[in-house]
């Protein structure tokens, strides 16, 4: 009996060693990996410090040409700041659209204000434009895995070609009918359908193509709605805020904000900003309709490069 007990234990003692010999190595090789994969999701930390040091340079006279940009045309001023970095450091593309970002809330919360200090924004049309896009650019982004974003991209350079002389165009009309006593109102109420529309189409390209909301938002608007171009621009750029601060944060807390080249480019877009809203509230007729005109040829220019690449 005794040695039918010590034969039951030794094949009991075999069988667990054998179990551990198979399981050891794969729970102790899943921990590490998995810390690993974590660690990996961002890659600011990552970021050397030449480049850090080169792109913390360069942000802030970059931040204020973008932030100049941006306020007379009512884009963010990624379009310029993500392919400046992009191509003068190594720094990874994520992490440059994720610090991007707060050069885009930067830009859009001083020329809002300066807008709005001027009765140059439409609060309730910014707030249902906004809220469609908060609410729409998950689902773009969600489906960035089953549509062709080369595609969609060559689209909207068309869009922003075509569009680029239609609200100089739209000005001139308003501004005949103006002066023929004909004058119509703007009620953000009364537009709700024509602002979700808007709100919703922009959040989807911004979060499917990676482009700022503002760069929909503007010339949809400019067209869709008897808004002056100063009033476009002041609510787009409000309308701007709380889906970029979303996003924003998302990228936090992936690890894909470098703090100093976002404190550099805040700073420079908050100058930048500051001076071309107050250029814009005051500039002369024809002026604002001009240069959304030759911004919108330049974005569409830099779509259409960015696809040959």
């Amino acid at each position: 009996m005794r040695a039918i007990a010590r034969a039951a234990s030794a094949r009991v003692t075999v069988s667990a060693l054998a179990r551990a010999s198979v399981e050891g190595p794969s729970r102790a090789s899943s921990a590490p990996h998995f810390r690993t994969t974590v660690r990996g999701v961002g890659d600011a930390s990552s970021v050397s410090a030449t480049d850090r040091a080169r792109a913390t340079t360069m942000s802030a006279p970059l931040g204020v040409l973008a932030g100049a940009f941006g306020a007379t045309v009512g884009v963010g001023g990624g379009a310029l700041i993500v392919p400046v970095l992009a191509s003068s450091t190594s720094i990874p593309q994520r992490v440059v659209s994720g610090t991007s970002l707060v050069a885009v809330v930067s830009t859009a919360v001083v020329s809002a204000r300066t807008f709005g200090s001027e009765n140059l924004v439409d609060a309730r049309a910014a707030g249902i434009l906004g809220a469609s896009a908060m609410v729409s650019a998950p689902f773009g982004a969600r489906l960035t895995a089953r549509m062709n974003c080369d595609a969609l991209r060559r689209m909207l350079a068309y869009f922003l070609m075509v569009s680029a002389p239609l609200v100089p165009a739209k000005a001139l009309a308003f501004r005949s009918r103006k002066e023929d006593g004909v004058e119509r109102e703007f009620d953000a109420m009364e537009a709700v359908p024509q602002l979700v529309a808007i709100g919703v189409t922009a959040g989807t390209a911004s979060g499917l193509l990676g482009i700022g909301g503002g760069t929909l938002v503007t010339p949809l608007l400019a067209m869709a709605t008897p808004l002056s171009q100063a009033a476009v621009i002041g609510t787009s750029l409000l309308a701007m805020i709380p889906p970029s601060v979303v996003a924003l944060g998302t990228h936090y807390r992936m690890g894909n904000v470098e703090p100093r080249i976002a404190a550099a480019l805040a700073l420079g877009t908050a100058l930048g900003s500051s001076v071309g809203s107050s250029l814009a509230v005051d500039a002369p007729r024809g002026f604002l309709e001009g240069v959304f005109f030759f911004g919108m040829l330049f974005l569409s220019n830099r779509t259409f490069r960015a696809l040959k690449k």
